[in-house]
């Protein structure tokens, strides 16, 4: 299932690892009133159910979306695990991406940490997740998790909140497992091929960025000959949640190179 808003060139926002579309909605609702902008559950996820995907069948999900909308070229944006399937897309399907946002993004190339690849194990993985996600969403619900959040706009609370919900599914822990698969197995592949995406880029990431580690998104700047490196200072992994005006901003200036907009 897809949530589609605003008119003008298309700004697609793909969801990370776990996640819903609900995700990117205070960024979805700031691009909208110059853009249409598309966010889809990504495979496995949310209203869209069904079996998750790697990284290439996320592609091919994407540029049937971008087919059956008939909105191609569209600027292609994802975060964290997503950033690979920006990266596929891309690379799968040139003529129909006009550009890639990479926000907090997985990056081809970069060492796995022995977390990622346990949690890729079809047993162990989907036992490990399961702990880790529902008490992490317990955790987010809670008295303690909800005092953390007092300070953030309320649209923020309410995407760690649904966060919290959406963590603590059976179905969710199946996908997260799915696509940390395809995090070692798939993800290297593309490591040779983004010297050849020569469309606008833009790699976004936090300071304080715990996730992906603060000097991948430099090697992946560097790595694509057209992208762009922007940092927001202090902030961490959850970016299109909890930073969403800086997300907003950098996209646009993104859309701007993509589009050629004045």
């Amino acid at each position: 299932m897809t949530d589609v808003s605003g008119r003008g060139r298309t700004v697609i926002l793909l969801h990370g690892q776990p996640g819903t579309a609900g995700d990117w909605q205070a960024v979805a609702e700031d691009l909208s009133y110059d853009h249409q902008v598309v966010v889809p559950d990504r495979l496995g996820y949310g209203r869209t159910g069904g079996r998750a995907g790697g990284f290439a069948a996320n592609a091919r999900a994407v540029a049937r979306l971008m087919n059956r909308l008939a909105c191609s070229p569209s600027l292609v944006v994802g975060h964290s695990w997503a950033g690979g399937v920006a990266l596929e897309t891309a690379a799968d399907f040139p003529a129909q991406v006009a550009g890639i946002g990479l926000v907090a993004s997985v990056a081809p190339g970069e060492p796995l940490s022995r977390m990622d690849r346990v949690l890729a194990k079809p047993l162990l993985g989907t036992v490990s997740a399961a702990l880790t996600l529902s008490v992490a969403g317990r955790l987010l619900a809670s008295a303690p998790g909800r005092a953390l959040t007092r300070r953030q706009a309320r649209s923020q609370r309410d995407a760690l909140a649904r966060l919290a919900t959406s963590w603590d599914r059976p179905s969710t822990w199946r996908s997260f497992v799915t696509e940390q698969r395809a995090l070692v197995n798939e993800l290297p592949s593309l490591q040779p091929r983004l010297n050849k995406l020569t469309i606008p880029a833009l790699v976004l990431v936090g300071s304080a960025d715990r996730v992906v580690g603060t000097g991948s998104g430099p090697r992946l700047a560097s790595a694509l000959p057209a992208a762009s490196l922007e940092v927001v200072t202090g902030a961490g992994h959850l970016l299109p949640q909890l930073e969403p005006a800086a997300v907003a901003a950098a996209l646009r200036r993104l859309a701007q190179r993509a589009f050629g907009q004045e």
